[in-house]
């Protein structure tokens, strides 16, 4: 295993992981609990969960891809979700604006849940590493009050991915895939 590898197997660690994320979330007036949770799942999780076959995905992405307004803000079209960038959220809109294609963006997103290593073990000791700094003090919208009602819900069921909460999704409308940085480098390269 090279150096680059190496550093970005640990970039994406749990306490690597928390410490990168949350200041972006303090500083997000719409992120609650649910939010942090996701970030947190698909960081360490990938977009598996998101493909029980290339057909639904396909369907899934035709339905948003030609439904999806436009938002007033200006969106990056990569959000990293940990500091290496191994994994991010590649966001539609302006992806589609600056001409990217959808079956290349299938393509990335199929190609990205086969090679993410899913890591259920890194998620659980993220996800608990956050209840403890939250136990300390909150950050913006997170409340360790919130942290603790989410995990005793979601422990039961062996913490599953789950939606946005309502605050963040009617002021983001959030519209992403979650890709590997080297598939997305390869679809910002199909650019026009």
């Amino acid at each position: 295993m090279n150096l680059l590898a190496i550093a970005l197997l640990l970039s994406c660690l749990p306490t690597a992981l928390i410490d990168f994320a949350l200041p972006k979330w303090k500083a997000d007036k719409n992120v609650r609990i649910d939010d942090a949770y996701k970030w947190t799942y698909q960081a360490t999780r990938g977009g598996e969960h998101a493909v029980p076959d290339a057909d639904s995905a396909r369907k899934w992405l035709d339905n948003e891809w030609s439904s999806m307004g436009t938002v007033a803000k200006d969106i990056a079209v990569w959000q990293p979700l940990c500091p290496g960038s191994e994994i991010g959220r590649l966001n539609l809109r302006p992806f589609k604006t600056k001409g990217g294609e959808p079956d290349d963006l299938l393509d990335a997103f199929l190609a990205s849940s086969r090679e993410y290593r899913s890591d259920g073990t890194n998620f659980v000791q993220a996800w608990n590493e956050l209840g403890r700094r939250l136990k300390k003090k909150s950050y913006g919208s997170l409340t360790y009050k919130d942290w603790s009602k989410l995990d005793a819900e979601l422990k039961v069921k062996n913490y599953p991915a789950i939606h946005h909460s309502d605050t963040y999704e009617n002021a983001e409308q959030p519209a992403y895939r979650i890709l590997t940085f080297t598939e997305h480098k390869k679809l910002l390269a199909t650019f026009k």
